[in-house]
């Protein structure tokens, strides 16, 4: 079975159903530096996604993921901004170098000691390390939409709790801050399908399995149609500290 965080195979799903982040979700990020035009690490990028945002909204934002195939995609959708391929315990940047640290859904692959002994020695003194998790918000349709990924991808699928495991965090970086938004993410059936795709899950479904699994989050999600569209409420919690 491979393994859970093989999104390289899964760059072309990832890249077209995957959703950004509210543009308040930033202005708070900007209140966290002194600096106009925060010189920013966008760890954990994937296909650019949050590192084109970023830029968007005033970020000098550079993007940095360990999958070369994610990087590629990201490097062809916004050529203008670099993109490196590294694992976040061994940056390619000198001591120093960051105003803020970002890592948008990713910090559970590399809540560890040493990753954030990295992110410290690659932060200014004083700077930010911000990390953003998206959420479900409890409904009845997100208990029977989870239960059928559990029936296919097993119990234990979800490893997005270590986000919240703060004891490294807090012994590394000062006035910790943790936060929430709420938004409502609306997706097409095929554009809902095509996101369960791109999760990390799919790598633990059998190739077997997965037309079951699809055909039957098809006919849940024809069930449960909100005004035409497969609704997912979301919260997205946030995790800040300064370097101490």
């Amino acid at each position: 079975m491979k393994q859970a965080n093989n999104f390289g195979i899964l760059r072309t799903a990832y890249d077209s159903a995957r959703r950004g982040y509210p543009t308040d979700l930033y202005a708070y990020l900007h209140t966290f530096s002194n600096t106009e035009i925060p010189h920013t690490l966008d760890l954990g990028c994937g296909t650019g996604i949050s590192t084109r945002e970023l830029k968007e909204n005033g970020f000098d934002v550079i993007g940095v993921d360990r999958d070369g195939a994610m990087v590629e995609r990201a490097q062809q959708r916004s050529p203008e901004i670099n993109y490196s391929v590294a694992v976040a315990d061994t940056l390619p940047f000198p001591e120093d170098e960051f105003d803020i640290v970002v890592a948008f859904t990713a910090f559970h692959w590399f809540n560890n000691q040493k990753s954030l002994a990295e992110i410290s020695r690659v932060l200014k003194r004083g700077g930010i390390f911000f990390a953003a998790l998206k959420s479900n918000r409890e409904s009845a349709f997100m208990e029977g939409y989870t239960a059928i990924l559990k029936k296919y991808a097993g119990q234990d699928f979800d490893s997005t709790t270590e986000h919240f495991k703060t004891g490294v965090f807090k012994s590394i970086f000062t006035e910790v801050k943790e936060n929430f938004f709420t938004i409502d993410e609306r997706y097409t059936i095929e554009e809902a399908l095509i996101l369960v795709r791109s999760l990390s899950l799919w790598n633990l479904v059998s190739e077997e399995n997965r037309p079951q699994l699809i055909e039957r989050l098809r006919e849940y999600f024809q069930q449960n149609l909100i005004g035409g569209f497969v609704v997912r409420e979301r919260k997205i919690f946030t995790l800040s500290g300064v370097k101490k």
